[in-house]
């Protein structure tokens, strides 16, 4: 049962109920925007019916051999790749209001609190969400057991694939980033098509990325080279949920990498009045899951 300290009771809106002020001009409800969603910019989003989902991985072929006449040709198998499993989490929040405050709110201030919850709910997914990217260099792994951005990803076929870029967002490292994308392997080390179509980072790099992106010449050199990476035409996405200002991922469209996320069950709110007390309970309930089941499609860099 919750404590009586979780219920909105008149005593606490003392300017709505006890004293009530002669001349309210305006109730500064906190009702301001949430920043909008961007995670489905970046993620694979889909959608579940099941209480988890499995991601299981399949080779294709290794490179072919020559074969000499009259000689046997080589014969090739497919192989099991790594596994991932995503565990859906339920998230919620509520809030409880006293039947005689709902009674005497006149004002509605603190009866529709609706908008408030669902405000909360997007800052909470967001945050949630973009947990993955902030851990891509030190908490986020893959299945092959490296962290979503690493100079060592693990090839099942042998070998291994380096996705990682040291050093700050400029022209040279933006320009080895794309590199990295022309040399993009499976598992079986052969070379596959990918590109980098989306520049992820924190509204801070916004001014620096303006200049790589737009600017006609290039931005690290005084002799009017022309500048080639405006001609890409690389899609800038914001995020304020960046923990690391200096952090900067280079992303293919999210149908082509696997960086998921699975929802179980969108936001939805549910309301019911309390028998006893007539006290009205309101709650918002969530769930989803979420991580990365491959690295392709993702190259970073956590800056300098």
């Amino acid at each position: 049962m919750a404590s009586a300290g979780n219920i909105m009771v008149r005593g606490q809106f003392t300017d709505l109920f006890a004293s009530r002020l002669p001349y309210i001009d305006e109730i500064m409800f906190e009702n301001y925007n949430a920043p909008g969603l961007t995670y489905p910019e970046v993620f694979n989003v889909r959608d579940s019916s099941r209480a988890y989902e499995e991601i299981t991985g399949i080779t294709g072929f290794s490179q072919f051999g020559k074969k000499s006449e009259a000689a046997k040709v080589e014969f090739d198998k497919l192989l099991q790749a790594y596994d991932k499993r995503f565990t859906h989490e339920t998230w919620g929040k509520g809030f409880q209001l006293s039947f005689e405050a709902m009674e005497d709110d006149i004002d509605g201030a603190i009866t529709d609190a609706a908008p408030a919850l669902a405000r909360a709910a997007r800052n909470s997914i967001e945050t949630e969400l973009f947990s993955v990217w902030n851990g891509a260099f030190a908490s986020t792994t893959t299945p092959d057991g490296q962290y979503l951005c690493s100079d060592a990803h693990v090839l099942t076929g042998g070998g291994t694939f380096d996705n990682l870029i040291t050093g700050d967002l400029a022209q040279g490292t933006l320009e080895a980033a794309i590199n990295v994308y022309s040399d993009m392997r499976d598992e079986r080390n052969q070379l596959i098509e990918m590109e980098g179509r989306r520049l992820l980072a924190h509204p801070d790099l916004q001014w620096d990325i303006h200049e790589l992106l737009r600017s006609q010449l290039r931005s690290d050199t005084a002799n009017n080279a022309s500048n080639a990476l405006n001609q890409l035409g690389l899609m800038p996405i914001f995020s304020k949920y960046l923990t690391d200002k200096d952090a900067w991922f280079l992303l293919s469209d999210p149908d082509m990498h696997r960086v998921i996320v699975y929802w179980r069950k969108e936001p939805f709110t549910d309301s019911a009045l309390d028998f006893d007390t007539r006290n009205m309970k309101t709650a918002m309930f969530y769930r989803l899951s979420h991580g990365a089941a491959d690295w392709r499609g993702c190259v970073g860099s956590a800056g300098a």
